[in-house]
């Protein structure tokens, strides 16, 4: 891999790929190194006739008519060349520059992965989705594209209505932090979440689908080869996740208005309706699809009660990955949750919401592999040891209850545990967040005594050093 960055890199580089050196197959121009548009020209049209160059990232580079032509026909020629990153946010501004590389493009045969992240495609003044127009066309007459990630473009639903038809021949698809709602979604359950459709990886989080999101999610049923779906804080305005939160007095003041703010969203009457929508269509899809193996709902206002239409059909399904970070789940989704997760659910994800001790004790009491509960509230365990059970045939392999207010009382419960030969295949316990002060040396303590036995089990409890009061002496 060679990187931007040494004098005479440009005359090495042509010289590479004429002599098509196979050390040279992949190529990064960092976007802050000045490379003049007669050298860009050079390379572009050394790539032309290589064989062995597989990536080329030239992201942040302006590119002129008379470069994008020398790319557009090394395009048409090099066969490859697999994963390309071009061009800087206001690429699609130029309909000359753009249009030019939307030509190469169209007739290559070789790229495998395109990555437009942030390019500016609905920059122009004059014809605001003549871009969009182009790369569509573009995109039906390649045959050979498999990923494409469009996101940060500012996409909205007029521009999906007219990509989602060329969409369908690619196999991932990231359309993330643009500003899709109900008719974009509408578009994309109709063209791209259908039988017909090669997608088998597609990501919609942070746009403002709202109660788009249960469209997209009722089509999941009829999406015979998607396996990856990615929602994450889809029933949001778009100002709730574009706004900027005002400079802050101090990182504590900073920290407690970010968790105000964050409580009030989750909490938010609209969010809940439409994640409840979302939830309900995702249970609803989950018994006619079986191919869909990752699922990511983080951020999306999901209550227990609403989670129960996943739950109830999450058993005959062949979701692997759950992920439901930042919703308003409590003990009695975790118990739903444990249930279901005695099939093929391996991975659960439930970090930032309102699990207890019940629901912790639950997800152990599971087959599982790994379990997040990062900033939960299952802290208190210890006091009640029926909260915890014996966990003998437990499957958790890695857990993480970082943040949960767990003291050591806590810690000597989980001792007794592993030590009793509980969670016998655990091989990474996370507790960073949690540890005082005034029971560090407690800690430390329980801990060694615990690896002395568990010596293949990884513990991380401390802090990092930025987190260290430097004002108290360390604890020696």
């Amino acid at each position: 891999m060679a990187w931007g960055g040494n004098d005479g890199a440009i005359d090495r580089w042509v010289k590479q790929l004429q002599e098509n050196d196979p050390k040279l197959k992949s190529l990064h121009i960092l976007s802050f190194r000045r490379v003049s548009a007669a050298d860009l020209g050079r390379i572009f049209n050394a790539i032309g006739t290589n064989t062995v160059l597989e990536e080329l990232y030239i992201s942040g580079h302006a590119l002129n008519v008379t470069v994008m032509d020398q790319l557009s026909e090394a395009l048409t020629i090099n066969e490859t060349l697999h994963t390309l990153n071009l061009g800087t946010s206001t690429f699609g501004s130029d309909i000359d520059v753009f249009g030019l590389f939307c030509e190469g493009l169209a007739a290559n045969e070789g790229l495998r992965k395109l990555d437009l992240e942030n390019k500016g495609l609905l920059c122009n003044k004059q014809d605001k989705y003549r871009a969009i127009y182009l790369f569509a066309e573009a995109l039906a007459k390649n045959k050979h594209l498999e990923e494409l990630n469009l996101t940060r473009n500012e996409l909205d639903d007029r521009a999906m209505e007219i990509l989602a038809p060329a969409l369908t021949g690619l196999l991932r698809i990231n359309l993330g932090i643009n500003n899709i709602q109900k008719l974009g979604a509408k578009a994309i359950a109709e063209q791209i979440l259908v039988p017909s459709s090669k997608v088998e990886e597609m990501e919609l989080s942070e746009n403002p689908l709202l109660e788009g999101a249960s469209l997209i999610a009722a089509a999941l049923g009829n999406a015979t080869k998607l396996r990856v779906l990615k929602l994450v804080d889809v029933v949001s305005d778009q100002s709730d996740f574009t706004a900027l939160t005002p400079p802050a007095l101090g990182n504590s003041t900073k920290l407690e208005d970010d968790d105000a703010e964050k409580n009030n969203k989750k909490a938010d009457e609209k969010r809940i309706k439409y994640g409840s929508a979302l939830a309900s269509a995702i249970g609803q899809s989950l018994i006619k699809n079986k191919t869909v193996t990752h699922l990511w709902l983080d951020n999306n206002a999901i209550d227990s009660r609403a989670l129960q239409s996943i739950t109830d059909n999450l058993l005959e399904s062949n979701v692997i990955e759950l992920k439901l970070r930042q919703n308003l789940l409590n003990d009695e989704a975790a118990c739903s949750l444990a249930s279901a997760a005695s099939h093929r659910l391996k991975h659960l994800e439930l970090g930032e919401n309102s699990i207890g001790p019940k629901g912790f004790g639950m997800l152990m009491d599971s087959q599982l592999n790994y379990l997040g509960l990062f900033n939960n509230a299952v802290g208190g365990f210890g006091a009640d040891p029926a909260n915890v059970p014996e966990l003998l045939t437990s499957r958790i392999q890695r857990l993480d209850i970082g943040c949960n207010k767990i003291t050591h009382e806590d810690v000597a419960a989980i001792a007794d545990l592993l030590l009793k030969q509980g969670v016998p295949e655990l091989k990474v316990l996370e507790m960073g967040g949690n540890v005082q002060d005034t029971e560090y040396e407690q800690w430390e303590e329980t801990i060694a005594r615990i690896l002395a036995q568990r010596e293949d089990l990884d513990i991380i409890w401390k802090r990092r050093p930025d987190q260290i009061d430097s004002t108290k002496p360390p604890v020696l």
